[in-house]
C-alpha cells in the first residue's frame, strides 16, 4: 500500500464518477439565508470559533502523521503551491513559476513576514526541504521529496529552483508541503522536538498549546493575505472520536470533524450543517491481465457494466461516494467530460455474448472455459467485505461466478505483486498530483495488473513533457478516455468525507486537502 501513497495520513489526503461538474462540497441540509442575514452588517468581526480535535502526539510538522493535526497546521503554515477545489495547483507563497523539462523555478512573494515579524525568504524553503529529508523526520512528506526531487537551491532571496529526478505528471502539485521558518530551529534537535510549536506565514498563529487540553490560535497581525474575520480559533483536545462528537452535540464546540461514514443521522438537528468533500480514497477492482481471460477487454467491460455502484454506495456507504470508472476524480480539472457511467446489465450481457461467452447453467462459457474467479478483499476492511458480496451478487446476474477470498492487507499485496490472483478489490489513497502513470504504463513500477498499451505510454510521455496547462489537460482527457474504454482496472468510486458546524458558523467551503480552505471568509453570525 505504501508505494501508492504520497501521504499516508491523508484521507484524501488524505482521498471521484460521471458528472464533470459534480460539486466537491455540499451543505446538508441546504439553507437559504435572507438578504439581511447575508449582508455585511451581519458579519461579526472577531469572536472565537471552537473546534474539537482528538488527542495527538505533536504539532511539529517534521514528526506529524496525524490528519487532523495537518488540517490544523493549514491555518498557520503555508506551502509554495496550494490546490483549488478541482485539484489544480494555484500560487501561494510562490506567486508564479517556470517549468523547463525537469527544472522548476519558483518566484517567491516578497514582503511576507513570519508570525514573529521576521522576513520570509528562499532560505526558509531550502531549510524546510533539508529538514524533511533529515534522518529524524517522520513526516510522510519526506517520502514525497525523496521520491521525486533530486536537487534544489536558492537563487537570491526570492527565487528557488528545483530539479526533479524523473518525469512526473502535474509536477507543481508535489509542492504542497508546508514551509517553516529556519530561524525558529536554532538547534539541530529542534527538527525532532515533539514539543516544538511552529510559526508560519498563514492567517493564524498558535499562541497557546496545552498538551491534552487545547490549542489556541489568534489572527496573525503580519498576515500578507486577506484578513480573516475570526479573531481566535480554539481547538479543544478530547480523548477520541466518540468524545469529539459528544462534545460537539453538547454544544461545547461550533465545528468538528466527522469520521463516521453515517453522518446523515446528524441532519435531524436543524441547527447543524454538514459539508462533504471528495477524498483521495479510490475503490476499484484490479484484474490480473496476465491471465488470458482478462486479456479479453470484453470480459473487463462486462464486469464494469455489471456492477451496480449506486447500490454499493447506498447500502454500504450511505450514498457518501462519487462514482468514477477511472482513477481521476470527476471534480478534477483533468477529468474528461466524455467519460460516462457504465452500469447496465443488458449491456453487460450483450458485450459477453458478442465476444462469444454464452451461459451454460448460468455461467458464461467459451471454449470450455467458465467465468469463475476468486476475488481477493482486505479482511480488515468491513466496508469492502460488504462491497465484495454485492459485487458477487451483481456479477452472478450476468453469468460470472465470484468466490470472495478475504485476506489480510499484507497477504493481499503479496498475492497481487506476485501475480497470484484473479481479481482484487482494493482501496487506495491516490496522490494529489494525480500522476497515475506508474499504474498503467507498460513498465510502470506499480503496474501489477500487467497492462500494456503503447498509445497510452505515448500519452503519458507527452504529459510528462507538457508545460502548457491546456495541453496537459487535453492529454489527460485522452488518458482518462482510454482507461474508461479499456478498463485495465474496473473503477468504482471515490469516498467522501465531511465536517459539520452549527448554523451560526458561516462561509465554510472545505476541500479534502484543506477543510479550512477559505478560512478568511468564515465568520460567526450575530446572535440576538
Amino acid at each position: 500500500m505504501k508505494r501508492f501513497l504520497a501521504f499516508v495520513f491523508i484521507f484524501a489526503f488524505l482521498l471521484t464518477g460521471c458528472k464533470i461538474n459534480s460539486p466537491d462540497i455540499t451543505a446538508i441540509p441546504e439553507k437559504k439565508e435572507s438578504k439581511k442575514e447575508a449582508s455585511q452588517e451581519e458579519i461579526q468581526e472577531g469572536g472565537t470559533l471552537r473546534v474539537n480535535i482528538t488527542s495527538f502526539d505533536t504539532l511539529n510538522p517534521f514528526l506529524n502523521d496525524n490528519e487532523m493535526v495537518r488540517q490544523l497546521l493549514n491555518l498557520t503554515l503555508e506551502p509554495l503551491v496550494t490546490l483549488d477545489k478541482s485539484l489544480k495547483p494555484v500560487p501561494l507563497l510562490a506567486y508564479k513559476w517556470e517549468v523547463n523539462g525537469l527544472n522548476i523555478k519558483f518566484y517567491l512573494r516578497k514582503n511576507i513576514k513570519w508570525q514573529d515579524g521576521e522576513s520570509f525568504t528562499a532560505r526558509d524553503v531550502k531549510f524546510t526541504m533539508d529538514s524533511f529529508l533529515d534522518k529524524g523526520s517522520k513526516s510522510p512528506y519526506k517520502d514525497l521529496i525523496k521520491a521525486h526531487i533530486s536537487s534544489y537551491r536558492e537563487i537570491g532571496d526570492y527565487e528557488f529552483e528545483v530539479s526533479l529526478n524523473g518525469p512526473v505528471a502535474n509536477p507543481l502539485a508535489l509542492f504542497i508541503f508546508p514551509i517553516v521558518a529556519e530561524h525558529q530551529y536554532k538547534d539541530k534537535g529542534d527538527i525532532v522536538n515533539p514539543l516544538l510549536v511552529p510559526i508560519g506565514t498563514g492567517p493564524y498563529k498558535i499562541v497557546s498549546y496545552g498538551q491534552g487540553n487545547s490549542v489556541v490560535l489568534k489572527r496573525n497581525p503580519h498576515y500578507w493575505g486577506e484578513k480573516p474575520h475570526l479573531e481566535e480559533i480554539n481547538f479543544k483536545i478530547v480523548s477520541d472520536e466518540n468524545a469529539m462528537i459528544t462534545s460537539f452535540l453538547s454544544k461545547e464546540a461550533d465545528f468538528t470533524f466527522i469520521k463516521d461514514v453515517d453522518w446523515d443521522k446528524y441532519r435531524e438537528n436543524s441547527s447543524i450543517n454538514i459539508y462533504k468533500y471528495t477524498l483521495q480514497r479510490y475503490v476499484f477492482l484490479a484484474p490480473n491481465l496476465k491471465k488470458q481471460v482478462f486479456s479479453d477487454v470484453a470480459v473487463r467491460k462486462a464486469i464494469a457494466y455489471g456492477i451496480d455502484v449506486d447500490r454499493i454506495l447506498r447500502e454500504v456507504y450511505f450514498k457518501h461516494g462519487l462514482k468514477s470508472n477511472v482513477p481521476i476524480r470527476p471534480d478534477s480539472w483533468l477529468y474528461s467530460p466524455k467519460i460516462a457511467s457504465l452500469y447496465s446489465v443488458k449491456e453487460a450481457d450483450k458485450v459477453l455474448q458478442d465476444a462469444g461467452w454464452l451461459k451454460a447453467n448460468g455461467i458464461g462459457t467459451k471454449g470450455g472455459y467458465q467465468l469463475k474467479f476468486n476475488l481477493l478483499v482486505n479482511s480488515d476492511n468491513p466496508y469492502l467485505l460488504k462491497v465484495a458480496q454485492i459485487i458477487k451478487t451483481n456479477l452472478k446476474e450476468i453469468g460470472i461466478d465470484i468466490n470472495v477470498v478475504p485476506a489480510s492487507w499484507d497477504d493481499l499485496l503479496k498475492s497481487v505483486f506476485s501475480g497470484n490472483f484473479d481479481l482484487a478489490l482494493m482501496e487506495w489513497n491516490l496522490n494529489y498530483n494525480q500522476d497515475i502513470s506508474s499504474l498503467f504504463m507498460t513498465k510502470g513500477k506499480d503496474n501489477f495488473m500487467g497492462y500494456s498499451n503503447p498509445s497510452l505510454d505515448d500519452l503519458f510521455n507527452k504529459v510528462f513533457s507538457e508545460t502548457d496547462e491546456k495541453s496537459l489537460r487535453n492529454n489527460y482527457y485522452k488518458v482518462g478516455e482510454i482507461l474508461a474504454e479499456e478498463q485495465p482496472v474496473i473503477g468504482l468510486f471515490y469516498l467522501e468525507g465531511a465536517v459539520m458546524a452549527y448554523d451560526n458558523v458561516k462561509g465554510i467551503d472545505p476541500t479534502s486537502f484543506n477543510v479550512f480552505n477559505n478560512i478568511s471568509s468564515w465568520y460567526l453570525k450575530k446572535q440576538y
